[in-house]
C-alpha cells in the first residue's frame, strides 16, 4: 500500500501545511494541487504545480505521475473545474485514470466517464462552508484506491 498526503489551496497559510505534515510523518508522497503562494523550496516536502495564484513562482502547470499502477494528472484545475466534460477530455488526452486537482475549495472524490477525480479541498477555507481539510489517498496492491477526507 502507498499513502499520499494531498493538499491544495492553502493561500499563504503555512501553519495548516505544518499541521498536515505533523499528522502525517510517514507518507510515500506529499502532493499539492496549487495556490500555496509559497516557493517550491518553502513547500518541501510537497511536490506542487502552479495554481492561478502562484504566478510568482516557477512551478509546472501540471505533472503526470505513475503511482500504484495508476497514471495520475496533478493539476490545479482552473479553466476545467466548472465544465467536467472539458476536464474529462483533458484527462483522456493525457491518458490518465486519476486526476488530483484543486481550485474549487471543495472536497471531491467522484468518477466521471471512468476517470477518478479527487480534490482535497482547501486547508485554508472551503467554499461549501465545511471545515478546512486535506486528503489521504491510499493505493492498494490490487489497484484499488481509497480516499479519506481529514478535517483540520
Amino acid at each position: 500500500m502507498l499513502k499520499i498526503c494531498l493538499c491544495s489551496d492553502n493561500h499563504g497559510d503555512m501553519d495548516s501545511l505544518q499541521q498536515v505534515l505533523s499528522k502525517n510523518p510517514a507518507c510515500d508522497y506529499y502532493l499539492h494541487c496549487g495556490d500555496s503562494q509559497f516557493s517550491p523550496e518553502q513547500l518541501r516536502p510537497f511536490i506542487s504545480i502552479e495554481g492561478n495564484n502562484d504566478w510568482n513562482y516557477d512551478f509546472p502547470k501540471q505533472l503526470i505521475l505513475e503511482i500504484g499502477g495508476h497514471r495520475i494528472l496533478l493539476i490545479h484545475g482552473h479553466g476545467y473545474t466548472y465544465q467536467m466534460d472539458h476536464f474529462v477530455r483533458k484527462a483522456r488526452n493525457e491518458h490518465v485514470d486519476v486526476v488530483f486537482f484543486g481550485h474549487t475549495h471543495m472536497f471531491t472524490d467522484k468518477v466521471y466517464s471512468g476517470i477518478r477525480f479527487i480534490n482535497p479541498g482547501s486547508t485554508f477555507y472551503n467554499r461549501d462552508l465545511t471545515s478546512p481539510c486535506y486528503a489521504r489517498v491510499y493505493f492498494y496492491d490490487d489497484g484499488s484506491i481509497r480516499t479519506e477526507r481529514v478535517d483540520l
